[in-house]
């Protein structure tokens, strides 16, 4: 099991943009995370003091960048950044429902290459309902070899 802090360690999103409370689980092609973060005022992603379903793409994506950080998959590489989202199926309109307790996120990695990778995932409630699932393909920044990225 993963805290907070051993998180923030590993993920370039700082403070209350880290969306991410613990990770109970991974191996080398899943991970499973737990949050509150779409409970908190403070969510930097609250839009009108509302908090969209879309914010769970977010939540995966950051469980992704966890995930590659943990099975070393980044390690040679600069930072990526989201390209797409794809198969989004949507099963409410918004996160910040008390009574879906504490969320989770499961990540799947799809697909690898030189170029970037697509990683499956799975926004649940407590209860068990899931809120969202799709797909994210995160591309890496191609080096000039001059230190520069592109």
């Amino acid at each position: 099991m993963l805290e907070r802090e051993d998180i923030l360690a590993r993920i370039p999103h700082q403070g209350a943009s880290c969306l991410l409370d613990t990770c109970s689980s991974w191996s080398d092609i899943a991970l499973c995370a737990l949050t509150t973060a779409h409970l908190r005022p403070d969510n930097p992603l609250r839009n009108a003091g509302r908090l969209s379903v879309l914010v769970g793409a977010e939540m995966a994506m950051q469980a992704a960048a966890l995930h590659g950080a943990l099975t070393g998959q980044t390690m040679v590489r600069t930072a990526g950044y989201l390209a797409a989202l794809r198969d989004l199926l949507a099963g409410a309109e918004r996160l910040d429902c008390a009574n879906y307790g504490l969320l989770q996120v499961d990540v799947v990695r799809e697909q690898m290459d030189s170029a970037g990778m697509v990683y499956g995932f799975t926004i649940r409630s407590q209860p068990g309902d899931t809120l969202l699932q799709g797909r994210g393909t995160v591309m890496f920044h191609r080096s000039t070899g001059s230190g520069e990225s592109l």
